[in-house]
């Protein structure tokens, strides 16, 4: 069919697909495609569990907590007790309150490198036997112990030119930190901006904690600096 004159009607034959048309399934098939890239490849590794699952790993750590003060090793667990995501390898801070104040808080490493029902074990026998900031807990305070589990994930390397580079890349009250010069690390979870809301602050109490100069943040050659996240739960208060 020809057009005449200023007509700009398009032929469109049986069978054919309209431009416009032909454009949404394109927009859609792309759309599609890069939710399954992000989903299968980019998507951070974000832990998720269950009400049930978060209670069985509390109960784990409370009864791994007793045994530890009782001069036991490391309990048994019947594979019956847990779930199938909790013996996915996981890495895991164990923390330990006693009337609110901090006396036990440890990670073993931060890869997931075990299953995680078997890290919350081995790093609550830690907490209670081997942080030495701490005065060691002892069985009379073991009601008023609250414990808390956090589970570490997505952690990334900070690529960073100089000092104030690094400052601008954190994120406050979401990023935990972690120091690494050679074979020592330190690190802080992201709790700590509670009490440390400075970035530069942050830093330099971190490095204090691990025993260096509070500036080696900022000297050359620059720590390895490493962020990650982490899905918390507790027991309540």
């Amino acid at each position: 069919m020809a057009m005449e004159g200023n007509d700009k009607r398009v032929d469109v034959r049986p069978g054919s697909v309209h431009p416009k048309g032909n454009f949404w399934i394109r927009f859609v098939i792309g759309a599609i495609a890069v939710f399954v890239v992000w989903f299968f490849f980019i998507r951070p590794n974000v832990v998720e569990l269950s009400p049930a699952e978060q209670a069985q790993l509390l109960d784990l750590a409370r009864r791994q907590l007793v045994a530890s003060l009782a001069g036991e090793d490391i309990i048994d667990v019947y594979a019956s007790e847990i779930s199938n995501r909790t013996m996915r390898e996981g890495a895991a801070f164990v923390s330990l309150t006693v009337d609110g104040a901090l006396r036990g808080c440890m990670i073993d490493r931060f890869e997931p490198h075990e299953p995680l029902f078997t890290n919350v074990l081995h790093n609550a026998q830690l907490a209670v036997l081997s942080d030495e900031r701490f005065v060691v807990i002892v069985a009379d305070e073991i009601e008023n112990v609250r414990i808390k589990i956090s589970i570490v994930y997505d952690i990334e390397t900070v690529s960073f030119r100089n000092p104030d580079d690094l400052l601008k890349k954190l994120a406050p009250f979401v990023d935990g930190v972690i120091l690494r010069i050679d074979e020592d690390l330190t690190a802080y979870l992201p709790s700590v901006w509670e009490t440390l809301s400075d970035p530069d602050e942050f830093l330099s109490q971190l490095c204090i904690k691990a025993g260096w100069d509070a500036d080696r943040w900022r000297t050359e050659p620059y720590p390895t600096i490493q962020t990650y996240q982490v899905y918390e739960f507790g027991e309540p208060e």
